[in-house]
């Protein structure tokens, strides 16, 4: 893993452990089922990937195939858009300034994570990931 990686990977779950630890990453009201909704997204996610090819940093895995069914089938990081929606709904519900800033660092984070796993994709898998590329959306389906 490149110091990058771990400096991003770090502050990923440092951002996590924020949520879980303030008591404010359970949405209130219906804000509580778009969260869901997130975590649902995040879980096919991992489903569709399967562990084995999982992976929590950046780079890509030795032994990493290409996957493109499931939500991979419409976007490049249903991981990402469900964690965005799970701790976004959270910020919504219960809105703080501090809330803000480490979901903004959150979003940044994932962001950049995206970049780096695109360029490390690209690589690995050639003109298959650039051609899944122009099919498919980055988060979120029509806007990104």
């Amino acid at each position: 893993m490149s110091k990058k990686s771990l400096i991003l990977v770090i502050i990923q779950f440092s951002s996590f452990a924020y949520f879980l630890f303030s008591g404010k990453f359970i949405a209130n009201n219906y804000w509580f089922l778009v969260q869901i909704i997130g975590f649902i997204i995040s879980l096919w996610g991992v489903l569709a990937m399967k562990l084995g090819n999982f992976n929590i940093q950046p780079e890509i895995k030795s032994t990493a195939y290409f996957v493109s069914k499931g939500p991979y089938k419409y976007i490049r990081n249903p991981m990402y858009t469900g964690l965005i929606i799970f701790f976004g709904t959270a910020v919504a519900s219960n809105y703080s300034a501090i809330h803000l800033a480490v979901f903004t660092i959150l979003v940044i984070v994932l962001l950049e994570k995206i970049k780096l796993e695109e360029k490390f994709l690209s690589i690995k898998f050639g003109n298959i990931y650039l051609e899944y590329k122009e099919k498919t959306f980055r988060l979120i389906p029509i806007l990104y």
